[in-house]
């Protein structure tokens, strides 16, 4: 499973998902979160989101989930430079079975998780009710890539949409996975009056922003990186295009009124 993450987990994604944080992008779930939760992350990244979650949860403990032990390295460093002690920090697979006991947690969280998955995302959905407890709450925020938008409008940065579609695809995950989250819960067996999904978005439009995005974007795709190397390697573009398109990314960055966005699912279901 985890040569299927087609980001990887060089500096300049770890620099990305860094930037996340449970205020804003796991504010669908904070309301229904209580401070003795047991609450598990699954795909936790670099724990930003989850340490903001451990604090949430003072009586209780986030445990941290990753697909390999080197992935949990970065999570573990966030909880301890925060001096969070309630973390726990487990390698598991959600497209398997978990390492953990029926009805263990009373929330679960994943945050671009299961458009990645290479398999139907009920397989993830079920095992997540599996180990919710009665009345846990799962919190799930997946990407809806067709509506990448950028301004100014370039067509060279189109590239960014073309290669992250299809090398999702070709490893067998959902790039529009947000609009079916609803349809996916209901059929792993969520019930339908228990199960709201929503929407938000990201959006990239102040001056620093606009910097980190353009500079970020056109790291991932410098020379040996693998997004860079499964992009061309799976023909979703040419080095040419590539190219171009981290030369796009530099000139986005520095003209005035340039704007990113794009719309994210979400989906919040009880047990």
């Amino acid at each position: 499973m985890a040569d299927k993450y087609i980001h990887g987990h060089s500096a300049a994604v770890l620099a990305a998902h860094s930037r996340r944080t449970a205020q804003r992008d796991a504010a669908y779930l904070i309301p229904h979160i209580k401070s003795h939760f047991d609450l598990l992350d699954i795909g936790c990244g670099p724990g930003t989101i989850s340490a903001d979650l451990a604090a949430l949860v003072p009586q209780g403990r986030v445990t941290c989930v990753e697909i390999t032990e080197s992935a949990l390295n970065a999570a573990r460093s966030t909880f301890t430079s925060r001096s969070l002690g309630n973390g726990d920090f487990v390698v598991g697979d959600v497209t398997s079975r978990l390492p953990f006991e029926d009805d263990s947690f009373d929330a679960v969280h994943l945050h671009m998780v299961i458009m990645h998955l290479p398999c139907d995302a009920t397989i993830a959905l079920k095992e997540v009710l599996r180990v919710l407890k009665p009345g846990g709450v799962v919190g799930c925020k997946e990407m809806i890539m067709s509506t990448t938008r950028w301004f100014q409008v370039d067509k060279r940065l189109d590239v960014w949409e073309k290669a992250i579609t299809g090398t999702i695809l070709e490893t067998g995950g959902s790039p529009d996975m947000g609009m079916g989250l609803k349809s996916a819960a209901l059929e792993a067996g969520y019930e339908q009056h228990k199960v709201k999904s929503t929407a938000s978005s990201w959006c990239f439009s102040d001056e620093e922003a606009v910097q980190f995005f353009g500079d970020n974007c056109a790291e991932r795709f410098r020379e040996g990186s693998q997004l860079r190397e499964r992009t061309i390697g799976g023909g979703h573009a040419t080095p040419e295009e590539v190219d171009d398109f981290v030369k796009a990314c530099h000139e986005w960055k520095e003209k005035k009124g340039s704007w990113f966005g794009v719309m994210n699912g979400e989906l919040l279901a009880w047990k």
